[in-house]
């Protein structure tokens, strides 16, 4: 069911309607017509209801009129849009418990107030001359050399594609100036299988270097770092510095003794 809002010729019509058809009678689901005004709710079939009436002149006291048609009926008329239904009322329990909850906050932002909470104790609270640890661990040269070897390793990989690009392009274009007297497709398939062959070949020899490179570093990584104690230093005052310069003295002598 269609509800349209009632305009000023329509309430009119439906106040003749009333008044020349008594026995006027409207369904439960649709609007009460009796006190209408414009902007309340019709339905499109009461209209076309009253304008039947009105053109046949059903009523014994009316004569048919062509004044209160459909198209003037409906002319300026909307959709109806029911307005809101209003907000239940607070209950007397409601407001209560809300001014208690309001009251308790308060209650407790002004005991923060007075008495505010001791703030957390850090690390630079401590030791304000020092710094938290691993602060600079991502600034410096670690991070400038994250970026140095990505951007190494993108400049080679672009470089592999053009080197390899350029490869096959020359040996397409050398074939088929090569193969200048035989016929056209079998230029085009020995051209096009000869670049085929010289691109797998390219691919297969990189993948052999990056096999090997990473080979390499895996045996670097496993190798382990031995590390054994050649000399030893024992100083104890005078007497350790007098001792070594005594020895450094006569090994010097020694050595100048044998060079004469």
């Amino acid at each position: 069911m269609v509800l349209l809002t009632v305009t000023e010729t329509a309430r009119e019509a439906i106040k003749v309607y009333h008044e020349h058809f008594e026995d006027t009678k409207w369904s439960d689901d649709e609007p009460d017509l009796t006190n209408t005004a414009v902007g309340n709710p019709v339905s499109h079939s009461q209209l076309v209801q009253i304008s039947d009436g009105f053109r046949k002149g059903t009523s014994a006291d009316y004569t048919p009129s062509t004044t209160f048609d459909l198209e003037s009926l409906l002319r300026g008329a909307r959709i109806y849009v029911a307005p809101p239904k209003p907000k239940a009322e607070k209950t007397p329990e409601y407001v209560a418990l809300m001014a208690r909850l309001r009251e308790e906050e308060e209650q407790r932002a002004y005991e923060r107030m007075i008495n505010p909470p001791s703030p957390i104790e850090t690390f630079g609270h401590r030791f304000p001359g020092t710094k938290a640890f691993g602060a600079d661990i991502l600034k410096g040269p670690v991070a400038q050399e994250v970026d140095d070897v990505t951007f190494a390793d993108v400049n080679r990989q672009i470089t592999l594609i053009i080197n390899v690009l350029v490869t096959v392009i020359a040996c397409s274009v050398g074939i088929w100036v090569i193969a200048w007297h035989w016929p056209t497709p079998a230029r085009l398939g020995l051209s096009l299988g000869g670049s085929t062959v010289i691109g797998v070949a390219e691919v297969a020899i990189y993948f052999g270097y990056i096999k090997r490179v990473s080979d390499a570093k895996t045996k670097a990584v496993q190798q382990t770092e031995s590390k054994q104690i050649v000399d030893t230093w024992v100083i104890d005052g005078n007497m350790g510095m007098k001792s070594s310069f005594s020895i450094r003295d006569e090994t010097m002598r020694h050595r100048k003794g044998k060079h004469r």
